[in-house]
């Protein structure tokens, strides 16, 4: 068996190379460059006890064995192809399912991980209780009181889960005799429940504010028998009430 003594003065480790110097101490190069026979005789019989598996006990698997110009030698732990480490320390653990190797922290210690599937774990439930009061809209309804034409529409602030509102909004709201979004100026049409904060037009569109419980209510006149068209707007949001139809017994 040819013996070659792997001599490092310094390990070196630079882009996964590593620099040693290799020697065939059975030549007479070796022998007259270090020009003692007794250590050269001292690793002789260290290459042979180890042929001879004597020291198996003694030499760890999955390890590299370094010596220098003496008989020395110490066990050299390796991690993947170019990590060197004394004696095992430092060696990288089994990494489990459902970790993650933080590969800053010196032991490489395993971090727990828990997979968040959005499909199962956030149901529609969840998000409609969590933005219930954070996202309204508003319903148009109108209402024939059967009076000479005249009626209601009212106009709530509902939350994202279909629950009354109770909150201030600002809506703007108007009426017309056709269902085309024009604004039609009628006998009367203004504010009875909640609070005006603007007029735009007379009898026909306003900015109003809801009440404690969210709701506003407009006094429909439209002077006689008839069919109208209300909308309302939150948010940029136009809800319409579809056709009021007002009745003159």
């Amino acid at each position: 068996m040819k013996k070659i003594l792997i001599t490092l003065a310094a390990v070196v480790i630079s882009g996964g190379a590593i620099a040693a110097t290799f020697t065939d101490i059975d030549s007479p190069q070796y022998e007259g460059k270090t020009g003692d026979k007794a250590r050269n005789a001292a690793i002789d019989a260290n290459f042979a006890l180890i042929e001879a598996g004597s020291e198996s006990a003694t030499l760890a698997s999955n390890r590299v064995y370094v010596g220098n110009d003496s008989n020395a030698r110490t066990a050299m732990g390796v991690t993947g192809d170019v990590t060197i480490t004394q004696d095992g320390t430092n060696a990288t653990t089994a990494i489990a399912a459902g970790v993650i190797v933080d590969a800053d922290v010196a032991t490489n210690a395993a971090i727990a991980y828990s997979k968040l599937d959005l499909a199962t774990s956030v149901a529609p439930s969840d998000l409609q209780a969590a933005l219930a009061d954070r996202i309204g809209y508003i319903t148009v309804t109108g209402a024939d009181a059967a009076t000479n034409g005249t009626g209601t529409v009212t106009i709530q602030l509902k939350d994202a889960a279909g629950s009354d509102l109770a909150a201030a909004a600002v809506c703007r709201t108007w009426i017309g005799t056709a269902d085309d979004y024009g604004v039609d100026a009628l006998t009367d049409y203004s504010v009875s429940t909640g609070t005006q904060k603007e007029e735009v037009t007379a009898n026909g569109e306003y900015l109003a504010i809801t009440d404690a419980s969210g709701t506003i209510v407009m006094a429909v006149d439209n002077g006689g028998a008839g069919t109208v068209y209300a909308w309302a707007e939150v948010g940029g949001r136009i809800v319409a009430s579809g056709a009021i139809v007002l009745t003159a017994p």
